[in-house]
């Protein structure tokens, strides 16, 4: 993806109206171009970075609004380049206006353009790339405090760290492969292979980090199962505080499976109330019942709703879709049986609930939330956050593991520096030190224009 130099503006706040919108400019002809249509008590070019004037647009010799214009100097912009932020009132039509004006002497930016040119202009890494999308998306606490973290850089430096021990190892090695050619042996192999599991270590817990990272970010999937009418959709509208599903006692009455997030104690859970899987005639119940399977498949916990403990053969039939271990087994109405009862079918295993009450619903979500609680000590050391980022990991932990195993099996130093090169290298594309055209193109294109 090549970097353009040439001067781009853009609406940086979204459609409607409010208080007020800002576009951005940026690049070498930023404030010269804004120059040409502002007129205050001084010029933007005169201006020093970080100073607000205020002042009028006036395009084709008529007004259009008064605005602030902020003065970023290069390089201490958003960007890096020359940056200048108007702030007009908040009537977008007003913004277009403006943005019309600004194109006579500026490109249209691109989706993550503004973004894209901090990363080459080394104001970011890929990481941070990363992070303020996530920003911008985050629905929940922790969401949101992922992505800080991310931002502060937690995730890089821990990157980092470990890209520089290990280039600094196979320097080491390729060293030593040019003092072998003359007849010298000077490292200590033993040494060298016990830094690199050291390395491997650390990469492996920053590996394992990805499930929890994903779930944080994109939501953990919690689907409801069992037979029908056992009370899914009730615990489903208890979950949410509404009426969202249709609740009847006609078996049937859910023939599709119904979506929707909320936050439980800062984290995002998206819950799939499912159609009850039974054999029927029905064309579009049947239907309803295979979407079902497969969002169960997909789901990284479910929850089996039945009204009695026994277990049965729709039970037995979701053991065959999904392993055991991603069950969870939730005893219903259970104003229905007695407090012996209940204790027992606790021990058995079962989560104890009623959908008649709100309260019974916390041993629930504690179940839930048991799976994927990370401390803030663990998202201030750095976690994966995304697929690209845990693909690049596995990649070099499998080359980092290859070379150690060479090392300790003498199988020649020259292809363990070889392995230890491409683990860097997949570190490195995680923060950006080299990436390609298409890698850039998926990062940016899903900004918004105007980020």
């Amino acid at each position: 993806m090549i970097y353009k130099e040439d001067t781009v503006a853009a609406i940086s706040t979204p459609k409607g109206k409010g208080g007020l919108h800002v576009l951005r400019i940026s690049g070498k002809d930023a404030i010269a171009n804004v120059d040409k249509i502002f007129k205050g008590k001084k010029k933007l070019s005169d201006t020093d970075s970080h100073n607000i004037v205020f002042g009028k647009i006036i395009d084709n010799g008529k007004l259009t609004d008064e605005v602030l214009c902020s003065v970023f100097r290069s390089p201490h912009s958003y960007t890096g380049e020359d940056t200048v932020e108007i702030s007009c009132h908040g009537n977008y039509f007003i913004a277009g206006k403006i943005l019309k004006a600004l194109l006579k002497t500026c490109r249209l930016a691109e989706k993550g353009e503004f973004t894209r040119r901090a990363f080459f202009n080394n104001k970011i890494d890929l990481t941070k790339a990363e992070a303020i999308g996530d920003l911008l998306e985050a629905e929940t606490e922790q969401a949101h405090s992922l992505a800080m973290e991310q931002l502060e850089g937690s995730l890089y430096k821990r990157i980092k760290i470990m890209l520089d021990h290990i280039t600094r190892l196979r320097t080491l090695i390729e060293l030593e492969i040019d003092f072998m050619e003359q007849g010298l042996d000077t490292l200590d192999f033993d040494d060298i292979i016990r830094q690199l599991q050291n390395i491997f270590n650390d990469m492996k817990s920053l590996s394992d980090s990805s499930d929890e990272g994903q779930i944080i970010r994109e939501g953990l999937r919690v689907s409801l199962a069992g037979k029908p009418n056992v009370g899914k959709s009730s615990i489903f509208n208890l979950f949410l505080e509404s009426e969202r599903a249709i609740v009847t006692p006609i078996p049937g009455t859910t023939r599709d499976y119904l979506e929707e997030a909320v936050s439980i104690e800062g984290y995002l859970i998206r819950l799939f109330d499912t159609a009850g899987i039974r054999e029927t005639c029905d064309h579009i119940e049947k239907t309803g019942i295979e979407r079902s399977r497969d969002i169960v498949k997909k789901s990284h916990f479910i929850l089996y709703i039945t009204d009695s403990p026994e277990e049965t053969d729709d039970f037995e039939e979701l053991k065959k879709v999904v392993p055991e271990n991603k069950i969870i087994k939730v005893l219903n109405k259970s104003d229905l049986f007695t407090e012996e009862q209940l204790n027992k079918f606790s021990e058995e295993g079962f989560v104890i609930c009623s959908a008649l009450s709100y309260e019974k619903l916390s041993d629930l979500k504690k179940r839930l939330l048991a799976n994927i609680k990370i401390t803030p000590q663990e998202l201030k050391s750095g976690i994966i956050s995304n697929a690209r980022q845990a693909a690049a990991v596995e990649k070099s932990l499998e080359k980092l593991e290859q070379a150690i195993n060479i090392l300790q099996n003498n199988l020649g130093i020259e292809f363990a520096a070889f392995d230890l090169k491409e683990a860097s290298q997949a570190l490195e594309e995680i923060i950006g030190i080299i990436s390609s055209e298409d890698l850039l193109r998926n990062i940016f294109d899903n900004f918004c224009i105007g980020k």
